[in-house]
C-alpha cells in the first residue's frame, strides 16, 4: 500500500510538472496516473480532468467520459459541468450542452462566458431566441467589452424583431472586434432583414480572459477571504506579470500560489501548502514552486504592507 502510495504521488507531481512546462509527456503520465490511483482520489480525479482538457478538441467524447468520472465526485465544480457541456456541444448533443450550461451558470452566476454559451445554444442550436435573450444580457453585463458576446446578443434581438438594437450592436462587436469576420455577416444579415434562419453557427468558447485571477478570486471568496485580501491577491498577480514573463498553462497552480502568498502575507494561522493546493486540486509541489517564484520575485514578506489588506 505505501509502494503504491508512493508511486501515485510520484506519478501525480512528474505529470503536474509535465503540465507546467506544456510536455507532450503530460497525456501519458496522466494516463498512468489515472490507472494506479484509486478511484474518486484526489489523485484520480486530477488525472481525469487533465485528460478531458487534453482531449477535448480531438475526442469530445473521450473526453465527456472522463468529465463523467470527475462529475461523480465533484457535483459542484462548475468549469467541469462548463467543460462537459463544451463537449455535447462539439458532439452536436445541444439539449445536454442546454443543461451542462446552465448547471455552471447556477454555480458560478457571475461567469459571463457561462450565460454566453447557454444563451447562445439556445439562440442558434434549440431555436430559441425568447428564451436566450436573459442569458445573452447577463452575459452583456458581466462582460460589456467583448465583441463575441455583444455579437451574440445582437443576434438575438435580431431574431425577436429587434432590428435598431441588433444593428447598433453589430455594429458596436465591429468595432470591438475588427477582425472578426463574422461581424460584418451579422450586419449584412441584419440590414437584410434577419430572416428566419440563423446567421450563427452553433459555437461556443472556452472561457477566455485572465483564468488566473478569475479562479483566485474565485476560490478566495468560496474560502472565506475578505474583499479587501482578494483584491490584494489580484494585485499581487499583477504586479508578478509586471515583474516577469509567465508562462500560464495551469491557472489553478499559479491561483494556488497567489492565496499562499496573501496567506503567508496576512500571517493566517494554520494555512498549509497541502491544504490550498487540495482545494485547488493540485499538487503541493507545484504550488510550493510557484509560491517560491511570486516570493523571490517580489521580495514578498510576512506582513508586506504592498499586499496586506489592511493597509
Amino acid at each position: 500500500m505505501g509502494q503504491r502510495a508512493s508511486t501515485v504521488e510520484e506519478l501525480w507531481e512528474r505529470a503536474e510538472e509535465a503540465l507546467e512546462a506544456s510536455s507532450k509527456r503530460a497525456e501519458g503520465l496522466l494516463t498512468q496516473l489515472a490507472a494506479a490511483a484509486e478511484e474518486g482520489s484526489e489523485a484520480s480525479l486530477f488525472a481525469h480532468r487533465h485528460l478531458a482538457e487534453i482531449r477535448l478538441e480531438d475526442n469530445p467524447w473521450r473526453a465527456a467520459l472522463h468529465l463523467r468520472r470527475v462529475l461523480a465526485h465533484c457535483t459542484d465544480d462548475d468549469v467541469v459541468h462548463a467543460l462537459m457541456g463544451l463537449c455535447h456541444a462539439l458532439l452536436g448533443n445541444y439539449q445536454v450542452a442546454v443543461r451542462c450550461y446552465r448547471e455552471a451558470s447556477s454555480l458560478a452566476p457571475q461567469t459571463p462566458w457561462y450565460h454566453h454559451n447557454l444563451g447562445h445554444l439556445m439562440d442558434v442550436a434549440l431555436d430559441d431566441p425568447a428564451g436566450a435573450e436573459c442569458h445573452l444580457r447577463r452575459a452583456y453585463q458581466l462582460e460589456p467589452e467583448h465583441d463575441e458576446i455583444i455579437g451574440s446578443l445582437a443576434h438575438c434581438a435580431a431574431r425577436l424583431g429587434d432590428l435598431e438594437q441588433a444593428q447598433a450592436l453589430a455594429e458596436i462587436a465591429i468595432e470591438k472586434g475588427p477582425c472578426n469576420p463574422d461581424h460584418r455577416v451579422l450586419v449584412e444579415w441584419i440590414e437584410a432583414g434577419a430572416t428566419d434562419k440563423p446567421a450563427a453557427t452553433a459555437a461556443v468558447r472556452r472561457l477566455p480572459g485572465d483564468r488566473v485571477a478569475e479562479t483566485v478570486q474565485l476560490k478566495m471568496s468560496e474560502a472565506g477571504y475578505s474583499r479587501a485580501e482578494i483584491e490584494r491577491a489580484t494585485q499581487l498577480w499583477s504586479d508578478m506579470q509586471a515583474h516577469c514573463a509567465l508562462r500560464v498553462t495551469k491557472p489553478e497552480v499559479l491561483a494556488a500560489a497567489l492565496e499562499y502568498a496573501i496567506a503567508v502575507v496576512e500571517q493566517r494561522p494554520g494555512c498549509t501548502q497541502a491544504e490550498v493546493a487540495r482545494r485547488y486540486g493540485v499538487a503541493p509541489t507545484s504550488v510550493s514552486a510557484r509560491f517560491a517564484q511570486i516570493r523571490n520575485a517580489l521580495a514578498l514578506r510576512p506582513g508586506d504592507p504592498r499586499y496586506a489588506a489592511s493597509r
